[in-house]
């Protein structure tokens, strides 16, 4: 279930943590995390964490929870209308919602009459020998067109033995004769008690009833008659029971709807019950079929309900409420309210596709796994009206909309084929075959070359398109708040991925945090989602603390994340360095420290990471956290892998005798790695500094040195240290490697001496010697250089520059 976190004035308890040693003096007061969303406190008014709109802040706890459409405002369903139009909806409710001139008569007769079963025998003659184009909105997961009539499907899963065994399989995982069914591990037999309470799924995730999907696609596969039998009997078995689902406490929920009429899980059950009733429609009983068409009737006018009363939200539930509305609207075009659900739905979706992909074709609720779900939403519910209504605008429209969108991903998937796990997601490769689709669907070749390296051979020459490397490597993404650095499109590139964005829908709990790949290995990773997602034991306490991302954390505390972004952000893609940085604000209410990261990239080489700290705080300490699948050994100045191909990570050794290393480990996950397990722990390690109020020594910078064998390297060859420069607006550092010297520089951007040998106005400097000879300098915003040595530089406007020796 979609979550955001819990915007609060709490004290954050960690006991939990005890490893690191933390001092008892230390102020780590600040916002709470929770797993759910909560309206929040500015003054002595409350906001919508979502909307930002001011709302109401009393007593909910008589609210009845099928009535609520939203978990920030005060809006609900009229219990009248509810009783009377959605659950229980009587024959004469069906009849009257109904617009078939055909048998319109018959059925009133028969109502007349009080015959009930003739109604149930009219209706179902009629659905089940009316037309159909076939198109069903979701097949198995491997299916990556949209739409297409199970006929396609069927003879695409035929052609496919493994994937046809997998459909069969999964399907029987779930019913088969002998031992009736079976939900989340439990063997039912012939009855099912959906009242149970699971140990792996929440009661939310058991009413999704995503079993239906695989029923479908076993009966679409093999056609036998076991199957439409063994899902009317479930299908009845939950429509009686569902009055008597309870509720049960969920880990770190607290504010909780009705498991049945609930947004998010009644748009997707009702998507499959639609699917369901249209495959399955002609070896239903008429009253099974009779109970669907009240089911999916009842269902549309809630989540229409939900359409036109709740404000408008940028996040996946109203999307997916859209598409399954209009999905019931084309699908049974004989309900009178069809066309008023697909104006509701018309609107919103169009809202949601101009705000919820931005510009810059990143997702606003800035994660991986929800932004691929709603591609899937938003390009289906496009085809979905060609194919149903003959109507292509909505795709003429924004099918380039799309197209960045899945640019954005494929531009920020990893060397290894992964994607980058921030806030809410799992890492995996499950947009390899959608990257693929959308390369053949666009005519993109570097929607495909992004991924090549994990398309067999064969299936890359078997495409219809020339297969190119993107033209962009290294980019930032000025609206999503997310920059790239990128050496090449290689899978042993050197990558990082910097997180710079505020509060969202999925937002963790993260400030400047990055993930970075190196020679075809992970070198620091994010730890994501927990194994059992929302209901990990740790989502909270660990996954969506900052102390679980390659960030630095002041006091270890947790930072504020609402409306605060990175800001003064630097960005300088050049061809042999890449400079970054930016500032947030996120410690400076509680901590009143202000934290700034400067991020300096030497191009397959190494990442110099300089956080400086301005604060008016005492007694404070910094931290630098790194997450790392290697297992890592002390060594001087910092850590060191014990694998052959891995990295260094080494701070500032004049500052050794500030620092204190600490070494612990956090659980993070791994899916789609080599040898890798969805989850388990990695190392955690940690540079730790007082901070004393002094902007010279409230500095920390830490080397991050990969290598791609490590007799190739001799670890003690490799260190930063800082310089001692002569003004206090500006830092040096000096990192040593393989007989180099690379000068760090950053300054104000003002004329400055930094050198005896170096006076500029830049803002960022990167300056090689080998052998005490300069044969490479990059500068970030520089309008004079004088370096002894080399001819002076003079630019009329300010400019990025680098000089490389010929």
């Amino acid at each position: 279930m979609p979550t955001i976190p819990v915007l609060g004035r709490l004290l954050l308890s960690s006991c939990w943590l005890t490893t690191l040693l933390w001092s008892t003096e230390l102020d780590r007061s600040g916002p709470a995390i929770a797993l759910q969303s909560n309206v929040y406190q500015v003054g002595d008014k409350w906001h919508c964490p979502l909307c930002r709109q001011e709302v109401p802040h009393g007593d909910r706890s008589g609210v009845e929870l099928k009535l609520r459409l939203s978990e920030w405002h005060d809006v609900y369903i009229e219990p009248d209308y509810f009783r009377r139009k959605i659950h229980p909806i009587t024959d004469e409710e069906l009849i009257n919602s109904l617009r078939i001139k055909s048998i319109e008569p018959a059925l009133r007769a028969a109502l007349k009459d009080g015959d009930h079963d003739r109604i149930s025998g009219i209706l179902h003659e009629y659905f089940a020998g009316r037309a159909s184009n076939g198109r069903l909105s979701l097949y198995d997961a491997s299916n990556k067109r949209s739409f297409i009539t199970a006929d396609e499907w069927v003879r695409e899963v035929a052609s496919d033995a493994a994937r046809s065994d997998a459909i069969v399989q999964a399907a029987s995982a779930v019913y088969t004769p002998e031992n009736g069914f079976t939900l989340h591990g439990v063997h039912w037999g012939d009855q099912v008690d959906f009242n149970h309470t699971y140990a792996n799924v929440s009661k939310w995730g058991v009413h999704y009833l995503g079993f239906v999907d695989a029923l479908i696609n076993v009966h679409l596969l093999k056609r036998g008659p076991a199957t439409a039998a063994a899902f009317e009997r479930i299908f009845n078995q939950w429509y009686e029971q569902l009055d008597r689902v309870e509720n049960e406490k969920v880990i770190n929920v607290t504010n909780g709807y009705d498991f049945i009429w609930y947004e998010l899980g009644l748009s997707n059950r009702t998507e499959r019950l639609i699917n369901a009733q249209r495959t399955f429609v002609q070896q239903l009983s008429p009253e099974s079929n009779k109970r669907m068409l009240k089911n999916i009737l009842g269902s549309a006018r809630w989540l229409e309900q939900c359409l036109t009363k709740t404000p408008f939200h940028p996040y996946n539930w109203q999307t997916h409420t859209a598409h399954t509305l209009s999905y019931a609207a084309l699908a049974f075009p004989e309900f009178a309210e069809s066309g008023q659900w697909l104006d509701h739905g018309r609107k919103n979706m169009i809202e949601h596709l101009e705000k919820d992909i931005l510009d810059d074709g990143g997702y606003v609720e800035r994660t991986t796994s929800y932004a691929s779900y709603m591609f899937s939403v938003f390009y289906r519910y496009m085809l979905m009206h060609q194919y149903f209504n003959d109507d292509r605008s909505l795709l003429d429209r924004y099918l380039g909309r799309l197209e960045k969108f899945i640019e954005f991903y494929v531009l920020t998937n990893t060397p290894v084929g992964v994607n980058v796990p921030f806030n809410d997601a799992s890492r995996s490769k499950d947009l390899v075959p959608l990257f693929t689709e959308m390369g053949r669907f666009f005519g993109r070749g570097d929607f495909v070359g992004a991924v090549r390296h994990e398309i067999a051979a064969d299936s890359l020459a078997a495409l219809p398109l020339k297969v190119t490397e993107p033209k962009v490597r290294s980019v930032d993404f000025p609206d999503s708040r997310f920059v790239v650095m990128r050496d090449s499109w290689n899978p042993r590139s050197y990558f990082m991925m910097v997180n710079y964005g505020d509060f969202q829908n999925h937002s963790h709990y993260d400030q400047l945090a990055f993930e970075i790949y190196a020679n075809g290995r992970p070198i620091a990773l994010d730890a994501g989602l927990g194994k059992l997602g929302y209901l990990d034991p740790g989502h909270v306490s660990w996954n969506k603390h900052p102390l679980a991302h390659n960030m630095l954390t002041i006091n270890q505390a947790v930072p504020e994340k609402l409306n605060q972004p990175g800001y003064d952000k630097i960005w300088s893609p050049q061809q042999q360095t890449e400079f970054f940085a930016a500032t947030h604000d996120g410690y400076l209410r509680y901590q009143m420290a202000r934290h700034r990261r400067h991020i300096v990239f030497s191009k397959a080489e190494y990442w110099l990471i300089i956080d400086e700290v301005d604060t008016r705080g005492s007694g404070q300490e910094m931290d630098f956290n790194l997450h790392t699948p290697d297992s890592m050994r002390e060594i001087a100045d910092g850590y060191g892998s014990i694998e052959d191909s891995g990295f260094v990570l080494k701070h500032d050794r004049r500052a050794a005798d500030r620092i204190t290393k600490i070494k612990s480990s956090g659980n993070a996950t791994l899916g789609g790695l080599p040898n890798e397990p969805s989850h388990r722990d990695i190392d955690w390690l940690v540079f730790r500094q007082r901070l004393a109020g002094d902007r010279r020594t409230d500095r920390m910078a830490t080397l991050i040195y990969p290598y791609a064998a490590r007799g190739a390297i001799d670890p003690a060859s490799i260190a930063v240290e800082r310089l001692d420069l002569p003004d206090d607006a500006t830092m040096g550092y000096r990192v040593l490697a393989g007989g180099r010297e690379d000068l760090i520089l950053v300054s104000d951007g003002k004329f400055r001496r930094f050198t005896d040998a170096i006076e500029g106005d830049f803002k960022y400097a990167r300056i090689r010697t080998t052998d005490g000879v300069m044969d490479y300098a990059g500068f970030v915003d520089v309008g004079r250089i004088r370096i002894q040595g080399v001819p002076d530089v003079r630019f009329p406007a300010k400019r990025d520059h680098e000089y490389k020796k010929e």
